[in-house]
């Protein structure tokens, strides 16, 4: 953080001032901004104002400059010399700041005007791979928490055992409001379903395949609830999802 960043939300009460695009991280006050607005309105054309912006940039007016051209950005985001001034700009300001957060801020911001965001470049890791070998119990259920279609589950209270026969592990799971929340070395004597498997196994209840999860697992109890739980576990597909724009429409 920065001493700008954090009196800002004291002010704010923490409800949050940034809408995610770097340009508005530190900008100028709105007296310095005016005066040069109005100075900037004595320009007829665009090629004139980024004429100007070039050599407030050569300046080192950073900041200004990646107002201006942003804004212009925003009016024609196919404007090429706009975005590759602004995202000089940016780099600038990157290079200046202190704070690791506004730094990356600022070079996202550079580097989506001069190649594009992120979209399509994200890899969803490989079912068996190193990260799901590794991830605990705890680790799998957080993430269950994580997929799980709160307002669909948000009528249900109930809770399930879950032995780990492999780790010598107990879990309580209470699914309640919507939430799942997890307890280790408990275990509830009225549970609605009882189940006893192998940690890895778990991975089954993640992807909704429940007919291979009972190949190796034992459920007693209300199996229907294993499949309510399945059925309302969010799949996400990186390779579906949209990318989104911080500096420009």
């Amino acid at each position: 953080g920065t001493v700008a960043h954090n009196s800002k939300a004291v002010y704010q009460k923490y409800m949050g001032w940034y809408d995610a695009n770097p340009v508005n991280l530190n900008p100028l006050t709105p007296s310095e901004s005016a005066k040069k607005w109005v100075e900037y309105m004595n320009f007829g054309s665009l090629d004139d104002v980024l004429r100007q912006a070039k050599l407030d940039f050569d300046a080192g007016q950073y900041q200004w400059v990646a107002e201006v051209t942003n804004t212009i950005v925003f009016a024609d985001p196919n404007h090429q010399a706009a975005r590759l001034l602004c995202a000089d700009a940016l780099e600038q300001l990157g290079y200046q700041a202190e704070s690791g957060t506004w730094r990356n801020a600022y070079l996202s911001g550079a580097k989506e005007l001069r190649t594009g965001n992120a979209s399509g470049s994200t890899k969803q890791a490989k079912a068996g791979s190193d990260m799901q070998m590794n991830m605990t119990a705890s680790n799998i259920f957080d993430y269950m928490g994580i997929l799980l279609d709160k307002q669909a589950m948000s009528p249900y209270d109930f809770t399930v055992n879950i032995t780990l026969a492999d780790t010598k592990q107990q879990f309580m799971l209470r699914f309640k409001n919507g939430v799942l929340l997890q307890f280790e070395n408990a275990k509830d004597q009225n549970a609605a379903l009882s189940i006893t498997t192998a940690r890895q196994a778990l991975f089954y209840i993640l992807l909704g395949k429940p007919g291979e999860f009972a190949k190796v697992a034992k459920i007693e109890g209300k199996q229907e609830l294993l499949k309510l739980i399945m059925v309302n576990l969010n799949q996400f597909n990186p390779a579906q999802t949209k990318g989104f724009n911080i500096v420009e429409p």
